[in-house]
This record gives structure tokens, sequence and C-alpha cells, in this order.
């Protein structure tokens, strides 16, 4: 059975969401999206983090999906990494927070995270992502044991219902200008041929602000 594209808005934070909500509304109302949500507010944490508070409520009733997406989206250099972590965070910008860490350490971020979380007062998060999708399996199992619903990487959707399912990302985060049009053409050639072959994997139209 064919199922839709899947819609992903990254990076949603407390210095950004005004933004977000502009781009949401220029895509229209009958997109539904899964908002990859930061919920570090660093020093922000009065007008400006209430109006965000309202705004992940807001989005909750329109039908949008909230995810955790990790708990700063930047890297604390004071862990100790493997060489794939300090590698991925080379490759990111130091945004892979959650790369190449202990098992304890995951735990304690995602706890940091889910801490921060509880201040928006909107319930449970629907899934995690790690930032940049820089994850793990024993992020994976921690983050199956905490009870999330759902966990995404850069290739697999995971559902505590459906089980994994292989996905392709389309996202111009970070590219060269003249890359653009091209993952965009490809993007919208593949939605053609998903359209008419349903077993290929789910597409995913991620965007950032």
């Amino acid at each position: 059975m064919r199922c839709s594209p899947v819609y992903e808005f990254h990076d949603v934070g407390v210095c950004n969401f005004s933004q977000v909500a502009e781009e949401l509304q220029r895509y229209g109302k009958n997109i539904k999206w899964n908002l990859m949500v930061i919920p570090f507010s660093g020093d922000l944490e009065g007008e400006a983090f209430e109006k965000f508070a309202a705004q992940i409520l807001e989005w909750k009733k329109e039908g949008h999906c909230l995810y955790l997406h990790g708990y700063r989206h930047k890297a604390d250099l004071s862990l100790k990494r493997s060489l794939f972590g300090q590698f991925a965070l080379r490759l990111t910008n130091s945004e892979a927070e959650f790369a190449g860490l202990s098992k304890n350490d995951l735990k304690m971020l995602l706890n940091k995270a889910l801490q921060a979380w509880q201040k928006f007062s909107a319930g449970e998060a629907q899934g995690f992502v790690a930032p940049a999708w820089y994850g793990s399996k024993t992020l994976f199992s921690l983050c199956k044991e905490l009870g999330f619903e759902n966990y995404g990487s850069r290739f697999t959707m995971w559902n505590k219902s459906k089980g994994i399912r292989f996905s392709l990302p389309f996202s111009t985060a970070g590219l060269p200008k003249y890359v653009i049009p091209i993952v965009n053409f490809c993007e919208k050639i593949y939605l053609k041929i998903y359209g008419i072959f349903g077993f290929l994997p789910v597409p995913r139209i991620v965007k950032h602000p």
C-alpha cells in the first residue's frame, strides 16, 4: 500500500519559531508536518519562551506532530566521543549532538532534553530525531525504552506499531546553491515515480528554517 510523502520541518527553536510559522502558512493547512523541536531555550526564559510554548500548543491543535529534536542541537564539546563522533562534529559544525557518545552520556542528554520538553506543557513528544540524524543503535534502544512512539534516522523511520520503513530524505540544507536545483528536480521526479510505484522507499520532504 502506498503511503503519502512525509513532511518534516527541522531545527524549530525559540529563536526561529516565528519564521517557521510563516513558512508553514505558506505551504498551506492541508500539509501536516512532523516538527522537529529543539527544547533548549538558553537565556530566553521570559516572554520569548512563553510565545514559543504557545505556538507549540497551537501547532499541536492544528494536527502537526511534535518531535523532540535533541537537546540543544549543539554538541557539548566537554563530553568524550568516539572517532566517528569527532568526525561527525567536523562534518556538521558540531551540530551532531548525540554522535559517538557513551550510553551513560546519551542517557544524560536524553534526560536533559525531556526535562526541557516538559516546560512546554504540550504532552509527550510523538517521536525523537537526533540532530543532523547522527544517532546510534544505543540511542535507538534508549528511545524505545523511554516509550517514544516514533524514531527517525537519515534513511529509516521507526514506529512502535509499524516497525521500520526505509525512506529517502529530500533536503537542501547546507548544500551549495548550484546543487539545490538538482535536488529539487530529483525530488519532483521521485514523487511522480512514487505515485505510481508505491513499493519504493517513502519520500520525506525535509525543510529547515
